[in-house]
């Protein structure tokens, strides 16, 4: 059978694309186009494959579904949450104090140029003390310490794992206070900024490109002084996974190739109501959860010191990933390629509506072992003639394979239809997939070249573009409401011929700075490799 076989033109083209749409269909008009990345309760269930079983580290689900426990909640909720609030800022202002004044006369430079001694460093303990006391106030009253924690001497570098919540600060606090690596403008937040100053951190300056370079030759430089700086505490995953495994570890804290203590993090509760990841519950919900609990466990492991091979010292990220291995093995958790760098593209794709944003490296891992990455041109092909195919919005594997010109039997193949399956009706959507597949191949372009690659899904050419197909394929611009697109479309339709070509709408927003976001290229999303995403443990 060919491609041919299953072309019929389409009558009631229009009329279909919002059921076409599948995963996608969100109503236009209510659609929220938020560019920027935030961490919020999902709006739908797109981010977690149901229909492939992999290791996702960046979805969170928090059910409560037990009647008891829900009513102990709310009861908790009236009767002890005013108490440990008032307790928590009582705390925060306490800190905050002893921090001002421990601080006093002293600037940025001189917390830079020696460490913290004498009366001091009494405060500074004092400040950790009081900052202990606001995790104590929501409910974390006690913390486990298991292992022998290493001196600074010993160890300059803390790498801890995995980094799952914002509570995960506890650390700090818990220990004495170590220093962190922070962003430089966390010295101005109000009541915090004073206190993340008082613990003497490595400051990173974002807008300086020599950022890096400068942060490992601190390190160094307070891992080699004779004077007793504090160790550094460093999250290597660089972002907030479920803890169900270790993803990839950033090399900045194995730079410098000085030992490093490997440090665990867990929080054996019935309820996970720390996790904060990229889909999940907002840290409102989540703050509420816990505050609404009679307390909350954290146990806090010190591995023995992981002291760098040779091959390691000049190899960053073979360091990073022998010291991950250790941590995956006495977590009992599997390894994952994932990166923070993966969620700035799943995040990308959410924001610009294509479908599974949370499924999409998996999508691209199987689209690279399939030969359909780096490039290739049956997709391409689909796409121009999709209008003209008929039934896409329910393609069984048989009909799937035929299009793709795949054997229905390959492996690869029945992985990315079970991904593309999230329903479980055993049917795919075929635009769907065309727009996964022109994402993965196009997330580094300029968005106008996305766009203009995925026009003909939404109209039967690109010289007589509608209204409302130019409102559905600026809809993945990720910025651009009903409202602007009609706006635009009126702009550029000066004749009043109810249509434009996209030629008309590349050129009418080249010269208009407010479509600039249209032309920026985005180089800092990395190609993912063949190959799984997931190791066990050894």
């Amino acid at each position: 059978m060919t491609t041919s076989a299953f072309k019929s033109k389409r009558n009631n083209a229009a009329s279909n694309n919002a059921e076409a749409d599948g995963h996608i269909s969100n109503d236009l008009n209510s659609a929220d186009l938020n560019h920027t990345m935030e961490k919020t309760d999902s709006e739908e269930d797109a981010w977690s494959s149901t229909g492939y079983n992999y290791i996702n580290p960046f979805v969170h689900r928090l059910q409560i579904e037990n009647n008891i426990d829900l009513a102990k909640i709310y009861v908790l909720t009236v009767l002890l949450m005013p108490i440990r609030v008032f307790g928590c800022l009582l705390s925060l202002l306490s800190a905050w104090m002893f921090a001002c004044i421990g601080l006093y006369g002293l600037t940025l430079d001189d917390l830079k140029a020696r460490p913290i001694t004498g009366w001091r460093r009494q405060f500074q303990r004092i400040t950790s003390g009081a900052m202990r006391t606001l995790f104590a106030a929501g409910t974390f009253h006690h913390v486990k310490l298991t292992g022998e924690r290493a001196s600074p001497k010993q160890a300059p570098i803390m790498v801890v794992a995995p980094h799952s919540s914002y509570v995960d600060s506890i650390i700090v606090v818990a220990t004495g206070p170590p220093s962190i690596v922070a962003k430089r403008e966390t010295s101005d937040i109000p009541l915090l900024g004073k206190i993340i100053n008082f613990a003497q951190p490595i400051y990173v300056q974002r807008e300086d490109p020599n950022s890096r370079q400068n942060t490992i030759r601190e390190i160094v430089e307070r891992a080699r002084s004779e004077e007793e700086w504090p160790q550094v505490v460093i999250f290597s995953e660089g972002t907030c996974t479920n803890r169900k495994a270790l993803i990839k570890f950033k090399p900045g804290a194995f730079y410098p190739g000085v030992p490093v203590q490997p440090v665990l993090l867990k929080y054996p509760n019935k309820y996970d109501s720390f996790t904060w990841t990229w889909d999940g519950p907002g840290v409102l919900k989540l703050l509420w959860m816990t505050m609404a609990q009679f307390y909350s466990r954290c146990e806090i492991e010190f591995l023995p010191v992981y002291t760098p091979s040779e091959e390691e010292k000049v190899d960053a990220n073979l360091y990073a990933k022998n010291v991950r291995d250790v941590m995956a093995k006495a977590l009992g958790v599997p390894t994952s390629e994932y990166s923070f760098e993966d969620v700035i593209t799943m995040s990308r794709a959410k924001d610009m509506r294509v479908p599974f944003p949370g499924d999409i490296i998996e999508i691209e891992r199987v689209l690279y072992n399939l030969g359909f990455l780096p490039d290739s041109v049956r997709d391409q092909e689909l796409v121009a003639d999709f209008l003209s195919i008929n039934n896409t919005d329910r393609l069984d594997i048989f009909t799937f394979a035929e299009l793709l010109r795949i054997d229905p039997q390959n492996s690869q193949l029945l992985q990315l239809f079970a991904l593309l399956d999230h329903h479980h009706r055993y049917t795919i959507n075929l635009k769907s997939f065309l727009l996964c597949s022109q994402f993965c191949k196009l997330k580094n372009e300029e968005i106008i070249v996305f766009l203009r690659a995925i026009a003909t899904l939404y109209t039967e050419s690109t010289q007589r573009i509608t209204r409302q197909s130019f409102a559905r394929i600026l809809r993945h611009t990720g910025k651009m409401t009903p409202e602007k697109c009609d706006a635009l479309f009126f702009a550029i339709d000066s004749t009043n011929k109810s249509c434009i070509s996209f030629d008309d709408f590349e050129r009418y927003t080249k010269d208009h700075p407010q479509y600039k976001f249209l032309y920026k290229k985005q180089e800092q999303l990395r190609r993912t490799q063949a190959g799984g995403n997931v190791k066990k443990p050894i």
